[in-house]
């Protein structure tokens, strides 16, 4: 059963129930040269890592085998019945998709050549179907030409054209993945989101920031560690301080990204440039989550929540009991619970507050230990969001 959400402003959040509709969470994250010989005992982080931000999408970049499906599938992604798309073996690192199948079913996949890496295409329809616009997402995993010259700027610019010359136009279109890209002037970036853009893509974040600047440090997303981590996967070094890994939305799916939910994952905004994710101390996440982020990869996972499906089928349908939350201080009352299942509590940026099992359809959650701020309430094929104000 899927749902629609809509939040009130004053304490009272109300989910809607419909058919084909639900909130996604899409994650993108580049796994640093992943392979059978380079796991480096990096597959609890992930685990760590991955089971806080719950995503129902996940684009990963840097893949070096075959073996990063199977793996995560079965190590990393046992909350729900997940599934890798087929692995398809590039010039250089490739691409791996996994979604959640509860949710999704694959439609079709296939790469589109540039002169480095491919970039890889893949279509999910939202369960139930019958594969119309609304039901479907098209998503795109890029991961460009790195270093930073005019040379590598100019490359980036034709990889992203070999995408634009063959990119879908269907109205539900995200790229994801690691740009590598410097600022937001540079042309590979301008060729989605300016206005001359052939097709205009929606940077959630507005477009606007500088690499190495504390204004910006909450938006940045590599690089974790300030000196290489041989034992974890090798990579890159130097400290937090430039914004590589996007998601761009297409104007059509921009409406229906929920505000806010756009997030860095373990970036709590601290001016640490060319320091590594945790030092200083992270006030974000907790030291082993820092340290799990450090160790996983060079980048940090970044994602954000949409909704999918006939938005308005799922206002107008009344067939089904709705799940509601009140707030009645110090507690959120919920009701609508399905009895025996898992509810969890999230901040925004992911981090897990709560986990309520329903021993009833209706029950008090005490919250006075929560931060004024927006939270989201997920259980079986149900999110809904809600704020505390103090």
């Amino acid at each position: 059963m899927k749902r629609i959400l809509l939040v009130l402003a004053f304490g009272l959040v109300i989910a809607l129930p419909a058919r084909a509709v639900d909130t996604v969470r899409i994650c993108t994250y580049n796994i640093l040269k992943f392979s059978e010989d380079n796991v480096d005992g990096r597959m609890p982080q992930f685990k760590r890592v991955l089971d806080s931000i719950r995503p129902h999408i996940m684009l990963s970049q840097e893949v070096a085998d075959n073996t990063a499906g199977p793996r995560f599938v079965s190590e990393v992604f046992t909350w729900a019945p997940f599934a890798a798309i087929p692995f398809i073996d590039g010039p250089d690192t490739d691409h791996m998709v996994f979604y959640d199948q509860s949710l999704f079913d694959l439609v079709s996949t296939r790469v589109i050549p540039t002169e480095l890496r491919n970039i890889q295409e893949v279509i999910l329809a939202l369960r139930p179907h019958d594969q119309t616009l609304a039901d479907t997402i098209v998503l795109y995993s890029v991961h460009l030409k790195a270093s930073d010259g005019s040379a590598e700027a100019a490359q980036r610019l034709r990889e992203i054209n070999s995408l634009i010359s063959t990119i879908s136009s269907r109205p539900h279109v995200m790229i994801c993945g690691d740009f590598n890209i410097y600022g937001p002037t540079e042309s590979a970036y301008t060729a989605l989101v300016g206005p001359s853009a052939t097709r205009r893509f929606v940077d959630p974040l507005g477009g606007v920031w500088r690499r190495n600047d504390a204004s910006f440090a909450k938006i940045y997303t590599q690089c974790t560690r300030k000196s290489n981590l041989g034992a974890c996967g090798g990579g890159v070094d130097g400290g937090v301080d430039d914004r590589f890994d996007l998601l761009l939305a297409s104007q059509e799916l921009s409406s229906r990204i929920l505000p806010q939910t756009y997030t860095a994952f373990g970036n709590d905004g601290l001016p640490r440039l060319n320091e590594s994710i945790d030092d200083p101390k992270n006030i974000l996440v907790s030291s082993e989550m820092a340290a799990a982020l450090k160790c996983a990869s060079d980048h940090l996972p970044t994602y954000v929540d949409v909704i999918l499906g006939d938005v308005q089928a799922g206002v107008d349908d009344m067939q089904q009991p709705a799940l509601v939350a009140t707030w009645e201080a110090p507690y959120l009352k919920i009701s609508g619970m399905q009895l025996g299942e898992q509810y969890r509590v999230y901040t925004t940026n992911g981090g897990l507050v709560a986990t309520i099992t329903a021993h009833s359809d209706e029950q008090r959650i005490m919250l006075s230990s929560l931060a004024s701020g927006v939270y989201s309430l997920t259980g079986p094929h149900t999110q809904i969001r809600f704020a505390v104000t103090r």
